[in-house]
């Protein structure tokens, strides 16, 4: 395959992917490729004929490249309207999001109840009524938030609630996280918990656990042990000591920090101090020189 034929191809795919959303791109992608590979092969055609009689026809070779432009501004306008029809047939399972044929009840995959409304009924604005592309979010006619969209946002926030519930019943001796974020994770790694969100910006995911160190230092979290850092704080309730650790807060991802929290006392212990240590080894030298001198004495 020509290095033009590729770039074509890839370009036309691209603009079919852009143009469908990922509701809908399984079902439609197939037929996409097969328009993107015909037309990919008819641009070719017409790029390696002018080529070919370029020294004669430079004006030739300047038209027919300029066209390639509203090519393929018309092939994803054409992908839009194939797939808006396609998803007029198609429901999507709101479980494993299999997408199926619109006359069934049942995910044909898993077996889950299917909705009533098909792709195409998500993606029609509620405002004027316009039938948009699935995979859009805002009507193109008004601007207004569309209904596949809503729907989104509100079984993302039903997961996160569940995860904050989850806090509830596993991390009641910390206090709880009020400061925003989204696609929130709480997993127990058998005693190690890990707490992320992700934040648009870094900035904001920075300002977050700012906040939330502030929240912990009001509620008795501290610094400890003999190397204190402000990313490691401790708690000691009824004998046990919490620790919520910031050290790898930011290292995947600026914008998703990700927080430890576990049991178990600082290097040196929670009450450690210059002074203990001191009171520690005088105590350790005099132990062991009663025990040299109790060694001198059975002889």
């Amino acid at each position: 395959m020509s290095f033009l034929k590729r770039m074509i191809k890839d370009g036309i795919r691209e603009g079919v992917s852009n143009a469908i959303g990922d509701a809908v791109k399984g079902a439609v992608e197939p037929a996409a490729t097969n328009l993107a590979n015909k037309a990919a092969a008819k641009i070719e055609d017409v790029a390696e004929k002018v080529n070919a009689e370029a020294a004669e026809k430079q004006a030739e070779t300047k038209s027919a490249f300029s066209g390639l432009e509203g090519a393929f501004a018309n092939l994803e306008k054409a992908a839009q309207s194939y797939a808006t029809e396609i998803s007029k047939n198609m429901k999507v399972c709101p479980e494993c999001n299999t997408p199926t044929d619109a006359a069934k009840k049942f995910c044909p995959e898993c077996g889950a109840k299917l909705p009533e409304e098909t792709v195409a009924d998500s993606s029609v604005c509620k405002e004027c009524g316009t039938q948009n592309t699935p995979g859009t979010k805002f009507c193109q006619e008004c601007g207004a938030k569309l209904p596949a969209a809503e729907k989104e946002e509100a079984d993302a926030q039903a997961k996160d609630n569940d995860v904050m519930a989850t806090w509830d019943e596993y991390m009641s001796m910390y206090p709880k996280w009020t400061f925003g974020g989204k696609d929130m994770v709480l997993e127990d790694y058998g005693g190690h918990i890990y707490f992320g969100m992700t934040f648009n910006t870094s900035f904001a995911a920075q300002n977050a656990v700012r906040q939330y160190k502030a929240l912990l230092e009001d509620n008795g979290f501290v610094q400890a042990g003999k190397y204190p850092s402000e990313n490691e704080l401790y708690k000691m309730i009824d004998g046990v000591c919490y620790h919520v650790s910031f050290s790898n807060c930011f290292e995947n991802d600026p914008e998703r920090p990700g927080i430890s929290f576990a049991t178990g006392e600082p290097q040196g212990g929670f009450d450690w101090s210059p002074q203990k240590e001191k009171q520690k080894e005088r105590e350790e030298f005099m132990e062991g020189l009663n025990k040299v001198k109790g060694l001198f004495g059975k002889k």
